[in-house]
């Protein structure tokens, strides 16, 4: 992360969508002058955009984005630009250094000794994360390419914590897709709600096969599911809650079972280990 300077610190969140469009342009101009698309796109700053990558772009998108620094004003919108910089994430690669290269025909040239990928890529989603957190809730470039929310100030680190390895099918794949599904930059309440739901699934699961009231008081064990039913979030009745705030209620929920879930599959972890060292004594 490079330094934040002052309007950034004291007004973050600030940027417009016309401004965004002029951090795209930058963001691209800036890699393009140091060849980084060249090895992946065959972009360069010498020789213009190949008619190749203009196809790729074409098909892989709803538009066409190139040229990238001179959009109508029709395109400039936010799906267009968050699509234009995964596309380019695609497509960036760190180049090595400059030598004296000979060709088969023994023509002299001088070309790049070679390219990383990973570290291009490093590099990319480090300026472009610059920007996009502060542009409206705040988004960043995942590791995976997808551009997303970054998550309510202070719960970024519950959001982005790691999953460990429990059981794939009933806890980690679901637990991974909730919290996707929680931070997709397209997410609606339903979808929201249907994260907090498959959360809560996840731990109906535990309670029936994993024995969640090993690690938790039977207090804490009906707290868990009394949320989830009393909100309307996976069954229904009259004694429910419907007449709530749903994006600040949703938020408070699904942050509450990740934690929980964090916490519960860790203790599940630990036992099972102590379980299997006891095993292994006798």
């Amino acid at each position: 992360m490079t330094r934040r300077y002052y309007s950034s610190r004291t007004n973050p969140k600030a940027l417009t969508i016309a401004d965004l469009y002029w951090k795209l342009q930058n963001l691209y101009l800036m890699f393009l002058n140091r060849d980084y698309f060249k090895r992946m796109g065959g972009i360069t700053s010498y020789g213009g955009v190949p008619t190749s990558i203009e196809y790729e772009a074409a098909l892989a998108l709803k538009f066409q984005p190139f040229p990238i620094n001179d959009w109508e004003q029709a395109y400039i919108t936010e799906d267009n630009i968050f699509d234009t910089i995964e596309f380019l994430y695609d497509h960036v690669s760190q180049p090595g250094e400059k030598v004296d290269m000979t060709s088969d025909t023994v023509f002299h040239y001088v070309d790049y000794d070679h390219y990383d990928d990973k570290a291009g890529r490093t590099e990319f989603r480090q300026k472009a994360n610059d920007f996009l957190r502060d542009y409206k809730p705040g988004y960043e470039l995942a590791q995976d390419g997808h551009i997303q929310a970054i998550g309510t100030e202070g719960l970024q680190y519950i959001i982005d914590a790691e999953i460990p390895a429990y059981d794939e099918a009933n806890v980690d794949g679901k637990v991974r897709n909730a919290v996707a599904k929680w931070r997709s930059r397209h997410s609606t309440l339903v979808e929201k709600k249907e994260a907090i739901r498959e959360l809560a699934d996840v731990f109906e699961w535990l309670k029936k096969d994993e024995g969640l009231a090993n690690v938790l008081d039977k207090k804490d064990d009906s707290a868990i599911f009394d949320i989830a039913n009393s909100f309307a979030i996976r069954h229904h009745n009259t004694r429910q809650k419907a007449n709530y705030d749903k994006a600040i209620w949703y938020s408070w929920m699904f942050h509450f079972y990740l934690a929980t879930y964090h916490a519960v599959i860790r203790l599940l972890l630990k036992e099972r280990e102590q379980t299997q060292n006891h095993g292994a004594g006798h």
